[in-house]
């Protein structure tokens, strides 16, 4: 790539969409600590922190199909404006509750189901969207910079949200307020996207049929069977670890919503330099080398995340997690993207957000296992298990390249 890192962003139509994206995880991330805090203030129990993710994965289960064969279907365009719609509802709810002091833990549960059909619909045709407007030989650019876009986020996010958190003036529902008004702008900046062409055919079909389609094609090559399964089992067994991090924080070190705040910001910190390492470098073997050991790095540093004495320490784990994560997501997204057709672009990649969705299923029974064996044990265990998968996936890579 001879642009570098930041080749794709001299494309107009794609620097619209990264901004509006940065928008739109900036809401995302903000939020998601002020949630934490919030439903750690209601409760007090994993348990709960889990719900709430329950959530967001059992809607996602359903929603999730749709938003992809919605992407392939329907412009792009329309489609992540409904999308971030939903969310700017979800916000805008809680932000009120907040501030009338009406706020109940079941609000918290029917913000993020909203939320995660937002998601649903915006997370694929947003990859989708960036393969089309960059085109094949900069897919793996556009993706990083779309991942970049998050993690950049993923460090301001709760930065914010911390300094908000201890103003009086601002509070939880100032960090709601904020997430309304940036998703409002992200809205406006998706307005003036090119609509984004849907499938020839896509009218012919039943979104059902069009569902099933995508499931067949997958299953129907070894290369997307074995970035699915990866990403599924990975995200689903190793990324349930966000959700119990303001009880790492409190329940382990003492250190309350601030240390939560700096946990989850560091874990950005490394997530972004990955990617801005990797942006002008992934593709092909390399890219596959690096979705192998940055499965496998997640899985150890979660597991050393539950073993750790320190908060010190404990922070230190957090960088290089964070890098794991995103090289992780980098490269499964860019692979599915390479390796599948454009017309089932959307939704392969939901197939793969409902991976996400299973993460929030499996959050729930963790931390009711969190609550009763113990979160290190719980933390120790789904870091090995994420790790062997990791090294399971390797090999099965080996063996099929060798077949090939």
């Amino acid at each position: 790539m001879s642009g570098g890192t930041f080749e794709s962003l001299a494309i107009p139509a794609f620097r619209r969409l990264w901004i509006g994206g940065l928008l739109y995880f900036l809401s995302i991330f903000a939020q998601m600590i002020a949630r934490g805090a919030l439903a750690k203030e209601l409760t007090g129990s994993n348990a709960a922190l889990g719900a709430v993710t329950l959530a967001f994965g059992l809607t996602g289960i359903v929603a999730t199909p749709l938003g992809g064969v919605a992407a392939d279907r329907f412009p792009k365009r329309t489609v992540m404006q409904i999308a971030s719609a939903l969310l700017l509802v979800s916000s805008l709810g809680i932000a009120v509750a907040v501030q009338l002091d009406v706020i109940a833990f079941w609000m918290l549960l029917v913000a993020s189901a909203i939320q995660s059909v937002g998601f649903s619909g915006l997370a694929p045709a947003r990859m989708a969207f960036t393969a089309e407007i960059v085109g094949r030989d900069l897919i793996a650019n556009g993706v990083v910079l779309s991942q970049i876009s998050m993690n950049v986020n993923r460090v301001a996010g709760p930065l914010i949200a911390g300094v908000m958190l201890a103003a009086p003036a601002a509070g939880i529902s100032g960090v709601y307020w904020l997430g309304t008004a940036l998703t409002a702008a992200s809205m406006l900046l998706f307005a003036t996207l090119p609509r984004g062409r849907p499938a020839p055919d896509a009218a012919r079909r039943t979104p059902v049929a069009e569902v099933i389609g995508g499931v067949r094609y997958a299953a129907g090559d070894p290369t997307l069977r074995l970035l699915l399964g990866t990403s599924t089992l990975v995200i689903m067994l190793g990324f349930s670890y966000v959700a119990f991090l303001p009880s790492v924080s409190e329940d382990f070190f003492g250190q309350g919503s601030s240390g939560f705040a700096w946990l989850s910001t560091l874990g950005a910190i490394g997530g972004l330099i990955a990617s801005l390492l990797i942006a002008g470098r992934a593709s092909g073997d390399i890219a596959w080398r690096i979705q192998l050991w940055s499965a496998m790095s997640f899985g150890v540093f979660v597991a050393g995340l539950g073993w750790s004495p320190t908060f010190a320490l404990a922070l230190a784990i957090s960088l290089p997690l964070g890098a794991a994560t995103a090289a992780f997501q980098s490269m499964n997204a860019t692979l599915m993207l390479v390796a599948a057709e454009p017309e089932y672009h959307g939704r392969m990649q939901s197939l793969l957000q409902l991976g996400f969705n299973l993460f929030g299923i499996a959050a729930y029974p963790m931390g009711v296992l969190a609550d009763w064996w113990g979160l290190r044990k719980t933390l120790v265990a789904m870091g090995t298990l994420t790790a062997l998968v990791g090294i399971g996936s390797g090999l099965l890579r080996s063996t099929t390249t060798t077949e090939t």
